[in-house]
């Protein structure tokens, strides 16, 4: 494509030279000669011409994202063609890419990764608020220019890419690396799949590597789909639990694991370097759980022992779980004998009421004559037990039948 360096599109855009390439197109640093200033004129590659859907698509997609207008996005100034050239027309960012940063530098320092992390999470703040997906979260779309400042580039590229069939292995190869487990099953795609990327590019930006690698794309997308994310806290030296935790959340295999959004990311992230949080437990997902009600941070082995010997919260009715006997039973169950103590008491009473009323009775066949109860000397009713009671009525009542 050299052959297109000093030539002018559309009587407008002059291309100085080449900035450089990927697997969809080709990256030029022009003049807008009306307007007089540098712009980056991203070219597609010459086979996508013959795909009508994808360029419909593409031009769409495109102009869609000239809406968005935040700084820490790449602008989006033109989409347009001509002679079988598809270009768009962009900011121009002086700079390196992040991906340029890490191999270069290696890890980054901890506030300076968060700090890029936070200006990315911004841009998709503003994304998503215009139902704008990016799709392809990379550290080579992530441009930062001399004030520290991060851009995002590709939005409407890449969503106009992920809805179509291109299979080019160069261009696979470039994102599967921080590809979400729906996007490689090839499900439905949401914002936390840009929150899944987001989480793996600040894995790279700690670490200076990438979770999952291999020799082919699809064996990186299987292990984005099967294998568990490395903890970084155990790959770099000192990295807070806190920040590892950010981490391991946002690239959660489930989207209902993750953060909700970008703003919920964000706000964590902000004080994932304070010293209130730098010995957090790690975070961890239990096994069974389906939303993220049910997550919790917790030790893994921890919650693993508490959730073998945990009762289930909700029981059958017709199932009663044995347990040891508390305070309120035996109060409950003191409470149940009152009538019975009530019902004695009345029983006693009755007893010692006809135990002095009836030695001034008498009955002796049908004949009217007084025989007068004998009683035990010196025997009170009043400071008599209960048993008493009964045992000198009963003699009573002897005394009356004869």
């Amino acid at each position: 494509m050299d052959q297109l360096i000093g030539r002018r599109i559309s009587d407008r855009y002059h291309i100085k030279r080449l900035l450089g390439s990927g697997g969809m197109a080709y990256v030029y640093l022009g003049e807008d000669m009306i307007l007089e200033r540098l712009v980056a004129i991203k070219i597609l590659q010459p086979q996508f011409n013959g795909d009508e859907e994808f360029l419909q698509r593409f031009r769409r997609e495109s102009r869609a994202a000239t809406i968005l207008g935040h700084r820490n996005t790449v602008n989006i100034y033109d989409v347009g063609e001509e002679r079988e050239l598809h270009y768009i027309v962009m900011e121009y960012v002086e700079g390196q890419t992040v991906k340029e940063m890490i191999r270069l530098h290696g890890p980054l320092p901890l506030e300076q990764a968060v700090h890029m992390t936070k200006q990315l999470l911004e841009a998709l703040m503003q994304a998503h608020s215009h139902g704008i997906i990016h799709r392809d979260i990379k550290p080579h779309n992530l441009l930062s220019n001399d004030r520290g400042e991060i851009k995002v580039a590709d939005f409407g590229i890449a969503r106009a890419a992920s809805a179509s069939t291109i299979t080019q292995t160069n261009t696979m190869m470039g994102s599967v690396h921080y590809i979400s487990p729906e996007q490689a099953r090839g499900g439905m795609v949401s914002a936390r799949s840009d929150i899944y990327a987001a989480g793996v590019v600040l894995f790279e930006m700690v670490t200076g590597m990438v979770p999952y690698n291999a020799e082919s794309a699809v064996s990186i997308a299987l292990k984005h789909i099967q294998e568990p994310l490395p903890d970084p806290a155990q790959l770099r030296q000192g990295l807070p639990q806190s920040l590892s935790n950010v981490i391991l959340k946002a690239a959660a295999k489930s989207p209902d694991d993750r953060y909700a959004s970008a703003e919920e990311m964000y706000e964590d992230i902000r004080s994932a370097l304070s010293d209130e949080r730098r010995s957090e437990r790690p975070y961890f997902i239990q096994n069974g759980y389906a939303n993220a009600h049910d997550r919790e941070w917790a030790d893994p082995q921890a919650a693993e022992e508490d959730t073998m010997v945990a009762a289930p919260a909700v029981q059958k009715e017709d199932q009663s779980a044995p347990g040891p006997e508390t305070t309120v039973d035996r109060q409950s169950e003191k409470t149940k004998k009152w009538p019975y103590v009530v019902a004695c008491i009345l029983v006693f009473s009755g007893a010692a009421f006809f135990y002095w009323l009836l030695p001034e009775m008498f009955v002796v066949s049908g004949a009217v004559k007084v025989f007068p109860l004998v009683q035990t000397t010196g025997w009170n009713v009043a400071d008599a037990e209960p048993v008493q009671v009964l045992q000198e009525g009963a003699k009573v009542w002897r005394q009356v039948e004869l």
